[in-house]
Parts: C-alpha cells; sequence; structure tokens
C-alpha cells in the first residue's frame, strides 16, 4: 500500500521487515527492488531482482523487472538474456515481448524488435505501447505507412496517448503531410511534450 501511495522509502523498510522474518520471500525481494529503482537506486533494484530470482528461479516477473533495470543502466545483452528467461518462464507475457523489443530496438535490432513487438500485439491486442513502439521501429526502416497506422491504433486505444501523437506526426511529415503532422504535434505539445514544440516550432506555420 505505501509503494502504490508513492511512500518508496517506507515501502523498503516494510519489505525489508519481511525478509528479516522471511529470508526467503522471493516476491518481498522483487518489490523492494522496484521501491529502490522508484527511489534512482538502481544497484540496489538490481541486486533484490537477483535476490529474488535466486529464491525462486522460475519468477518470470523478477526477470523481467531485472531487464529493465539492465536496461537503464546501459547493459543492453544482458537486458535482453533476462527478457528471454521471463518469456521462457512465461510464454504468454507480452509485456516481456515488448520489453525485449525495446531493447532490441535500442540495439538497432528493428526486425527484431519489431517480431517482439508483434508477438506482444497478437498476446494482447489492446497493449498500446507495442503499438507505438513498433511505430518507432517501422519509421527506422522507413516504412512511415506502417508507423502512422500504428500510431492510429495506439491512440485509438488511449486519445491521451501524448507520445504516439507526436510519432504520428513526425512520420506523417515524413510522406509530406504536414498539415497533419503540425495537427499531431499540437496536440502532443497540449499534452506538455517538450519535443512536439519544438517541432511546431522549426515546421510549422504560426
Amino acid at each position: 500500500m505505501r509503494f502504490h501511495k508513492n511512500k518508496y522509502d517506507l515501502a523498503v523498510e516494510d519489505f525489508t521487515d519481511a525478509l528479516e522474518l522471511n529470508p526467503d520471500f522471493a516476491y518481498a525481494y522483487n518489490d523492494r527492488g522496484s521501491a529502490k529503482k522508484m527511489l534512482g537506486d538502481l544497484q540496489g533494484a538490481l541486486n533484490d531482482y537477483q535476490k529474488a530470482i535466486k529464491s525462486n528461479p522460475k519468477l518470470a516477473f523478477a526477470y523481467n523487472n531485472l531487464g529493465s533495470v539492465k536496461r537503464k543502466l546501459g547493459d543492453i545483452k544482458g537486458a535482453i538474456e533476462e527478457y528471454n528467461q521471463a518469456i521462457r518462464f512465461q510464454e504468454d507475457y507480452y509485456i516481456a515481448y515488448n520489453n525485449r523489443g525495446a531493447a532490441k530496438y535500442e540495439a538497432g535490432e528493428y526486425t527484431g524488435a519489431i517480431e517482439d513487438f508483434s508477438i506482444a500485439i497478437k498476446l494482447n491486442s489492446k497493449y498500446a505501447f507495442a503499438y507505438n513502439n513498433r511505430s518507432l521501429a517501422y519509421y527506422k526502416l522507413k516504412e512511415y505507412q506502417k508507423s502512422i497506422d500504428d500510431c492510429d491504433i495506439a491512440i485509438q486505444l488511449d486519445e491521451n496517448y501524448a507520445i504516439a501523437y507526436m510519432n504520428r506526426g513526425v512520420s506523417k511529415e515524413m510522406v509530406r503531410d504536414a498539415k497533419g503532422a503540425c495537427m499531431d504535434w499540437e496536440k502532443a505539445a497540449n499534452y506538455g511534450i517538450k519535443n512536439a514544440k519544438l517541432f511546431i516550432e522549426s515546421s510549422c506555420d504560426e
């Protein structure tokens, strides 16, 4: 409850108390790791996720969380390996597929990223994040219409998805739809996306 109320330091204390009572409590290690991550203690989070896995080697979401921390620490190869393990123990783990796709995207493996995002979408057709992420990969491969199509779906699923508006605007600009691009950037800017304001200043008429 303290974690969900953003009282992460108190949550860490509670999870620590739980672990003193039960040193093999894998869920408490995982959740303490998540609280530490929210506090910016990435190394502490990594250590706790590793302890969770040691206590329960089949805990899929702990591998996923460990992968996400490794990504933040710049260990993309290590992150992909952890996502592989998460998927190994939970084959329908669409979030892990999405995250592995994001790691592949960061590594410049755009085709592989699209494959993972597509699996995530197949497993959960309402997962807006995966559509937006796949749109970014399509953009990198210069498949701009596919990028726009995925942003369309992401926005249909979440009409307040600010980044998807900005990304769709970028792809629309590449297909010479300047008016549509500026409309999307204006929408994103209204949600507080700073880069969208820069695009408007540089490419759109007042």
